[in-house]
Formats: structure tokens, sequence, C-alpha cells
């Protein structure tokens, strides 16, 4: 056989093998994923299943993207709150205000404490409001006082740690889903405790991770206001209003001011008292250095410098010894 028949025998050969594979029901088909290999038959083994279980829901642990990429971006979730430092004409007068103010905006009252003093009386109050209305509350609130000594609103961005804990619940329902198909395909003692420990062990970390939503959906929702009050002394002295009191606690909170700063600046000289021993050594031995080769340099130098202005004074024109020029 020559040549050339062989390889027409070969290329016939290799083109009927390829019809029998493609013409196959068991090749041409597409093979079941390992996720609808499970749907359709139950497991043989309960162990099997769970750590599939586990597995899956792993690759579900991210968030999972959106479907449009033009879709709008969802809803920024602010947690906003205020403080604020009220001088008053009567601390109770002015807190009962600030109670039927704040019921009356669909607020509550978390937090209400009066103390009473040598011949000073203050309160603080902390009080939860909507959202949506913190800025009118607050003005509500500025209209009791005498005067407005402090003002401060900051607010917290919570977007990304709200949606993330939404799609980790989302997650732990479709695990808690899937341990409950495990649990009716399960028959023995041994299989059925081991499924409702799993299942237990994800109700337990959905109900945490509930609370946890619940209480930052409140967050977000009713914003927190803290009130310090303070009562206007109305003592006065040949006509004149003094207040004692007040100017005492001014003079306490600079004083506590100052002795901070100055205990913060000895704290940092201390930590920072190696740094600056090397630094004034490292100057210090520069300046040795530099005085040796200055002390050692420098006589030299005047030394060179006399010896040139000597040999300049010697190659100067002689000197006639009558001082009369001789007649040529």
């Amino acid at each position: 056989m020559s040549k050339r028949r062989k390889v027409l025998w070969g290329a016939a050969v290799l083109l009927l093998l390829f019809v029998v594979a493609i013409s196959l029901p068991n090749l041409r088909g597409p093979r079941p994923s390992p996720q609808e290999a499970a749907r359709l038959s139950p497991p043989a083994n309960i162990s099997n299943a769970l750590i599939f279980t586990r597995q899956e829901n792993a690759g579900l642990a991210q968030p999972d993207a959106p479907a449009d990429s033009a879709s709008a971006a969802p809803d920024r979730k602010l947690i906003r709150n205020a403080e604020l430092g009220l001088t008053v004409a009567d601390v109770r007068t002015a807190a009962e205000q600030i109670r039927s103010v704040t019921e009356a905006g669909r607020g509550e009252v978390d937090n209400l404490e009066i103390s009473e003093g040598a011949g000073s009386v203050s309160g603080t109050l902390v009080v939860r409001v909507p959202a949506s209305g913190l800025v009118a509350a607050l003005a509500e609130y500025k209209k009791l006082a005498v005067r407005t000594d402090h003002e401060q609103v900051s607010g917290r961005d919570v977007t990304r740690e709200f949606y993330d804990n939404e799609a980790h619940m989302r997650n732990l329902r479709a695990e808690e889903e899937q341990y409950l198909t495990i649990m009716k395909q399960a028959h023995t003692v041994t299989d059925i405790l081991q499924v409702s420990e799993k299942l237990s062990e994800v109700r337990d970390r959905i109900e945490r991770l509930q609370a946890q939503i619940q209480v930052m959906t409140h967050d977000i929702e009713m914003s927190v206001v803290s009130i310090t009050l303070t009562q206007e002394s109305d003592t006065r002295v040949l006509g004149i209003r003094w207040r004692p009191l007040y100017n005492a606690k001014i003079a306490t909170r600079e004083l506590l001011a100052g002795l901070g700063e100055w205990i913060d600046w000895v704290v940092a000289l201390l930590i920072k008292l190696p740094l600056i021993l090397l630094w004034t050594l490292t100057v210090g031995t520069l300046l040795w250095v530099v005085w040796k080769v200055g002390r050692a340099v420098w006589p030299r130098f005047v030394k060179a410098k006399s010896a040139g202005s000597t040999m300049t004074q010697r190659s100067g024109p002689p000197a006639s010894r009558t001082g009369v020029e001789p007649i040529p």
C-alpha cells in the first residue's frame, strides 16, 4: 500500500470516529451541574451534603453585583447626631418644655437628669427626634434658651455597612432553607442531630444580624440630640449682674484645658527625648569636628599668609643708602 493510500485511510477513520462521537446522546447532551445533581437526587450521605452546603454558601458570602450597570445608586444611609449647650432662665421649666417639643415631634426622651449644687442648677437630656426633622427640632430647642453656648451636628455614612448586612442576611436565609431541605431527607438520628446543630448555628447568626440591622435602622431614622442646660444666675450686686459660678466654671474649664495641654507637651517631650538627645549628639559631634579641623588648619593658613607678606616685602626695590641719585 502506498503512502498516499495510508494517509487517505487514516483520514477516513478519523472522520468516521468523529461522526460516531457526535451522534452519541450521552456525549452530545450537557452534563448537569453539581447543584442540579444535588437537587435531582437525594444525597447518600448527610455529612457530604452539609459540607457541600457550607462550600456553596461560602461562595455566596459576597454581595450580589447589580445586574444592570445603569441602575441607580442605592440610597445613602446616614446616622446624624447633634449636641446643644443652652443657657436657660430655669432648668426645670426648660427641661419640661424640651420634653413636650420632642414628644410633639414624634420623638422620645432617652435620659433626663437634673442636678443641684451650691446655688446652681444644671440639667442633661438625651432625646431622639426623626432624622428628617432634626434641623427643625434644634431650632425649637434654641428658642427656649436665653442663649446658645454650643451647637454641633455630626453625621456618619453607614451605607456600605447597611447593604453588606442585608446581603449577608439574604445568604443566611438561603443557607437556612438548604438545611431545612436536607433535614427532610435525613433518616437516621445522627444525621438529624448534625443538621439540627448546623441549623441552630445559622438561626443564631440570623437573629444576631437581624438585631444589628434593626438597631442601625433605628439610628438612621432617629437622630440623637444631647442637650446640656445651664441656669442663668439672677444675682445682682449694686445693679450689676454678678455671675461668679458661671465665671468660675469658665475659669476651671480653661485651667483644665491648660493643664491638659501642659501634660500633653510633657508627655510628648519625654517620648521624644531619645530623639532630641540623638540630634543634640549629632549636631554637637559635627561642631566638634569642625572646631578640630579649623584649629588644625587655621594656624597653617595664618603662617602661610604671614610668610607670603614677608616675601613680598623682601622682593621690593632696595633703598638708597645716601638717598641721592648718582649724576650721569
